[in-house]
This record gives structure tokens, sequence and C-alpha cells, in this order.
């Protein structure tokens, strides 16, 4: 069984799902492959790595351009590796705007391939003329591998059979988590940052980009007007001069930067966490540091992640009052807070966990290789 992912961002946290795939179809006999970007970018705070990940990692040249709205990408060199290659199972970003996977989708059957979608029904709302485009699109693939059930409605949604979907419930590997001490954690927080002692902290962690809502979390805190109150931001991006320009005269947040090695301690020092636009994985590394979690719809992840009254509280709306009465409840009830830290903790190392995140992957992979289809 030969294997090839195309992922044109490799970023930190898809190193170890990467490793553990081609581990797996290894101990199987088969063989792995990884294509990406040369030198890709994926904006501002969102650093892709830039070493291998895998041991066999090959690469092409993205050209992407944008019209409108619109992002129109060709991975130069792709198709032709490919075409050598002749791999049993592909699976790519299923990207509509990206013209090579319209080709890789023309080609597969010359190749003898399989086609899979790494499904994160990531479009909102298209449009009429991108409905069009997904409705004959989303089809050319065999399989989605969807990274929650939100992601399986939108591939039925533009085409998919429902017998073509199987949810995996992307995550992180919460193996390498080890929860700190709360008491600890905080002592070593306050001694690089002196204004977060006596705080209740809400914590952000993420790229810092305007559709991630952060403007809410600030006129949330106003609203709740207690000033043991403080929201701790950890992440970079292009919306943070805005933030900060923004709220220059508040005392009650602290920028903190982009931070990768050391993120867990800014997890365990905090109360709660909070995710008001945008985003996923940074609620499941919440749960495995035991933080109650509150969370809007973020990247369609968090209708399977955060049980509404068990492990935090997913957002009905974009209301600010909503927010506020949230935050406000888990600050208030620490012992609730706790609970829910408890239980989401429960659910990520469970049902949710990265071994059986693998184990879907891996189901969704050898359905589709040629053993099973002879």
């Amino acid at each position: 069984m030969k294997v090839a992912f195309v992922f044109d961002y490799v970023m930190h946290y898809h190193r170890a799902t990467l490793q553990a795939i081609e581990s797996r179809v290894r101990d199987l006999g088969g063989q792995f492959t990884l294509y990406t970007a040369r030198h890709a970018q994926a904006g501002t705070g969102r650093a892709p790595l830039t070493t291998a990940v895998v041991g066999d990692q090959r690469f092409y040249t993205l050209a992407e351009k944008y019209v409108g709205s619109y992002a129109l990408r060709h991975q130069q060199g792709l198709v032709e590796q490919l075409e050598q290659q002749r791999p049993d199972i592909i699976v790519t970003m299923c990207h509509s705007g990206t013209w090579s996977e319209w080709l890789i989708a023309k080609n597969k059957r010359k190749w003898g391939s399989r086609l899979l979608a790494w499904q994160c029904g990531y479009e909102y709302n298209p449009g009429l003329l991108k409905r069009s485009v997904l409705a004959a699109f989303i089809p050319r693939f065999d399989m989605h591998l969807c990274y929650h059930s939100n992601a399986k409605r939108y591939a039925i949604a533009h085409g998919a059979r429902p017998e073509q979907t199987l949810v995996m419930h992307n995550t992180i590997d919460e193996g390498a988590i080890v929860a700190g001490d709360k008491l600890e954690a905080r002592r070593s927080l306050e001694q690089r940052h002196p204004q977060l002692a006596g705080k209740r902290l809400v914590l952000y962690v993420g790229a810092v980009l305007e559709e991630k809502n952060l403007d809410r979390v600030f006129e949330a805190l106003a609203r709740l007007k207690d000033e043991r109150n403080f929201f701790l931001l950890v992440g970079d991006g292009p919306y943070l001069a805005t933030l900060k320009q923004r709220y220059a005269q508040r005392s009650d947040w602290l920028a903190a930067g982009r931070v990768v090695d050391g993120v867990g301690s800014y997890f365990d020092a905090a109360d709660v966490f909070v995710l008001p636009g945008t985003g996923g994985l940074a609620i499941n590394e919440a749960m495995a540091h035991r933080l109650a979690v509150v969370s809007g719809y973020a990247d369609g992840s968090a209708d399977d992640l955060v049980q509404d009254g068990v492990t935090g509280f997913r957002l009905q709306g974009d209301s600010v009052e909503e927010l506020a009465h949230r935050l406000g409840q888990l600050l208030d009830d620490p012992g609730l807070a706790r609970s829910m830290g408890d239980a989401g903790e429960q659910r990520i190392r469970g049902d949710l966990s990265f071994e059986r995140f693998i184990d879907r992957v891996m189901q969704g992979l050898l359905t589709q290789a040629k053993p099973a289809r002879q």
C-alpha cells in the first residue's frame, strides 16, 4: 500500500499526526510519502515547519493568487511526481481553488489511485458561485476523512454520499501533555509577568486574526467590571497591532507573544479558556490541561468537543452578553470550572484521544486500499 499525503503547509500540530500515520502504514509493510510546498508561508501568526517531519518528504512549488476573496493555487510539479509514483491512496486538503487537485481527480483512475479528502469543511456559507464549484468538486473524491461532525455535514451538503464520509475527530497528541500543578504554574508565570499576581486568568492561545473575534473578550470583561479578571493572550498575528492600539489604556490584559515550547504553563495557570471566533485544536489542548472551555462555533469542532454545561459552555450566538455571562459563571465558581475541566480531560483522553483518532484515519485508508477493492 502506497499512501501519499499532500499538505501545502505542515504546521507544528501536524507533526505527531503525520508521524503516527507514517508509522502505522510502515508497520503494515506500506510506503508513506508526504508532499508539501517548498518555502511555503502560511501567514503571520501561523508559521509552518521548515524541516522534514517524515522519512519520505518531497516538495513542490506553490503558486498562489487572489482574485477578490478567492484564493487560486497551483502546486507546481506535484501532479508529475504523483504520476511517476502512482500511489494507491492520495490524501489532499480538498481545496476547490487548487487547480492541481482538479488534475489529480482527473488522473486518479489512470494512476490506479483512490483520492481522499482531509476534510475540514472550512468554507462557511459559500455563495452561489462557490456552491456550484463545490458541487462539481466534492463528488470527485472517493472518501472524506472529516475533521468533525460539521465537516461531514458539509461534505454531504456538497455532493458526497454519507457512506463516503468518516468523522476522524481531528486532535492533538494528548499523551505528550502532562498537566502541571496550577499553583506552581501560576508562580512561574507571575515571576515573568508580575501583573498576573492575584488575577483570575482568561486564556486565549492561537493566531491573532480579526476572525478570532478577540474584541468580544475585551468587551465581555469590561461588562463584568471585576478588577480581578485578566485576559492573557498568547499568540501573534496581523490583528495584534490593532488590539494593542485599541486597548492601550487597559491594564487588564497581556499579549505574551507567540509561544510553542513552554505554552503548557500558560494553560496550567489559567482559570478558563476562551475561543470566541475561528480555531479548533487549542480547545483540545485546553481540555488536556483540565481547563473549562467557553467557545463559539470555532472551526466546527466545538460542537463535538464542548459539551454545553459539562466540559464548558458552547456559545449559542455572537453576543457579548452571553460571553460575559459564561465567563463570569466560571470565574465566580472555581469548583464548577474544575469539574468541567476534569470532564474535558476525560473526554479528550478517552473517545476523542489521539490514538483513537489515528485508528479512525487508518480505518479510512484501509477501506480504500487496493486489497479491499479487489
